[in-house]
């Protein structure tokens, strides 16, 4: 299992089209071969300014779910920083930093599909986790022209297209039902074996 080190902030600046923006890195690890990778949307204001993943009010929700199920137990005092102990990675499909409701453009999806793609050959997750499910069902839209949605958890008929097991987040506030939640997340803990 990949080892970290200490990290005090995980941003960095980057350049996207001329412009240079603050941003949060991905957090991967050296040598392929993860458990899972995460993909969220984008890196919200908050936590740029705090320098690591998923710190706001959403964000919070997302690592106590994770820790509810057994699947993360941060060791550190920002839970990004515990990732890659855990075997796990993560990264954005756009880098622009955006407030919660500011969705991105088409364009940046589909720019942003190639590098996540690619992220996903040299890392080689067993599992691809979407964050948000609403950021799958447009990568499967713009990226494979598939046009039904996706389902919260699991969704095996997808495998083919990313070449590993993938799974649409039931975030807490969205619509997905307290009984496919629970669902949901005791399957991710199966496979990750964490129950």
């Amino acid at each position: 299992m990949p080892t970290s080190f200490a990290v005090t902030d995980n941003s960095t600046t980057v350049s996207v089209d001329g412009l240079e923006f603050r941003t949060l890195r991905d957090i991967l690890p050296e040598r392929p071969g993860l458990k899972v990778l995460f993909v969220a949307k984008t890196p919200a204001p908050v936590s740029v300014d705090a320098g690591h993943y998923f710190q706001g009010k959403h964000g919070k929700a997302f690592w106590n779910r994770l820790m509810e199920y057994g699947l993360f137990n941060p060791t550190t005092k920002f839970e990004d920083d515990s990732l890659l102990d855990h075997g796990f990675g993560i990264t954005d499909i756009v880098k622009l930093p955006r407030s919660y409701g500011s969705e991105p453009s088409r364009a940046e999806y589909v720019a942003g599909m190639d590098r996540i793609l690619e992220v996903i050959r040299a890392h080689r997750p067993s599992v691809i986790v979407f964050v948000y499910k609403g950021v799958l069902d447009k990568f499967l839209l713009h990226r494979f022209d598939i046009r039904r949605k996706s389902a919260y958890g699991f969704n095996p008929d997808l495998e083919e297209h990313f070449g590993a097991r993938v799974f649409a987040f039931p975030l807490p506030g969205t619509p997905c039902t307290a009984a496919q939640a629970v669902a949901a997340m005791n399957d991710l803990a199966d496979v990750l074996g964490r129950r």
